[in-house]
């Protein structure tokens, strides 16, 4: 029996009664059974095609990273140089003996005659320190210049100032000899600073 709008308006007011609560148990059993059942299918597959993105990303990233392993390899090499180039200009530590060890090696290249050399307090300026060391030389011109132009050359960071030249004597050979005494600094990493000094800058 074919059920129409026809054969529904044919039916009398407690027939369309009946029906019409057949029709609302059926949407309630619907929503109560069926549709949360639906729903959580639905939201599983969700799930599961967002881990299947997921991993598909952590494949893709993976292989790339194995395609250019030897890449990156390299990559991490240069760093650690130039981390290794940048630690020997601004080392952690001071080696200030190591520095004195170099001045007196210097001077004895040339025929300068070492007045004093003499370091002096660190001093902390954020994330690196200085280390003033006083030099007092006598020589000529030539070799006092080619002492200057050789501390230049060393691969850590030096700073030359306050220089001060002043006519001595002239030698039997005719050389004219100087008196020069100059301030270097060297220099070193802070990796964090003293409390000391953060306390001073919130003052």
């Amino acid at each position: 029996m074919d059920i129409n709008i026809n054969t529904l308006a044919k039916l009398n007011l407690q027939q369309k009664l009946l029906v019409l609560g057949i029709i609302l148990i059926l949407i309630l059993l619907l929503d109560l059974y069926v549709w949360p059942g639906y729903l959580a299918e639905r939201n599983t597959y969700t799930g599961l095609q967002e881990q299947e993105r997921s991993v598909q990303a952590k494949v893709l990233e993976t292989q790339a990273i194995a395609d250019h392993k030897e890449e990156f390899q390299n990559e991490l090499n240069k760093l650690s140089e130039q981390l290794n180039e940048a630690l020997t200009k601004l080392p952690n530590n001071p080696e200030v003996d190591k520095y004195l060890v170099t001045l007196n090696t210097l001077s004895k290249t040339t025929e300068l005659n070492v007045v004093q050399i003499e370091p002096k307090a660190e001093v902390v300026k954020g994330f690196y320190a200085e280390i003033p060391v006083q030099i007092h030389l006598t020589g000529t011109y030539d070799d006092i210049a080619m002492f200057l132009y050789k501390l230049a050359e060393l691969q850590r960071i030096i700073n030359v100032s306050d220089l001060d030249l002043k006519v001595m004597q002239q030698t039997s050979t005719g050389k004219t000899m100087l008196d020069a005494a100059f301030l270097t600094k060297i220099f070193r990493f802070v990796e964090s600073a003293p409390a000391a000094a953060v306390a001073g800058k919130k003052r």
